[in-house]
């Protein structure tokens, strides 16, 4: 199975952390991103996001790129500062491709868990709207690649 993991795209500024949409440019860059993912092939049976604006818009533009079969959904425990163990957990069991789209400095933390077994060491640098895409199922993974904007 494939899991595509995802950093929201640019945000708009301001000090209502929950609500912040994205930028202009964060939805060109996420359009991107979403379109080089489609190109690849991609297919994501469902889109999970944190819940925050700036993640369910993000998740929405990949959506309406993949359509994935199981829509878009709000999941608990991927805030920025949620710990990793959990959602690496639920993982077990999971066959179908899906999306996690998220924040820092939770994704990178998930990659590294997944991939080196080790949450403070992430392989992936990830600016606005970048994907990893990681193969594997229960607790073994691997990085296969990673696509950002530009």
């Amino acid at each position: 199975m494939n899991l595509y993991i995802v950093r929201h795209g640019e945000a708009e500024a301001g000090n209502n952390d929950v609500s912040r949409m994205l930028t202009d440019r964060g939805r060109i860059e996420v359009g991107s991103v979403a379109a080089a993912m489609s190109q690849r092939g991609a297919v994501v049976s469902q889109i999970r996001h944190s819940g925050r604006a700036r993640a369910q818009e993000t998740a929405e533009i990949f959506a309406g790129v993949l359509t994935p079969s199981a829509g878009v959904i709000a999941t608990p425990g991927i805030h920025p500062e949620d710990p990793v163990d959990p959602i690496a957990l639920s993982l077990y069991g999971e066959r179908d491709s899906f999306m996690l789209v998220g924040h820092l400095p939770f994704v990178a933390r998930l990659v590294g868990l997944l991939t080196v077994g080790d949450a403070n060491r992430a392989p992936v640098n990830f600016p606005t709207a970048t994907i990893a895409c990681l193969l594997g199922e229960d607790s073994q993974w691997e990085l296969v690649w990673t696509e950002s904007p530009g």
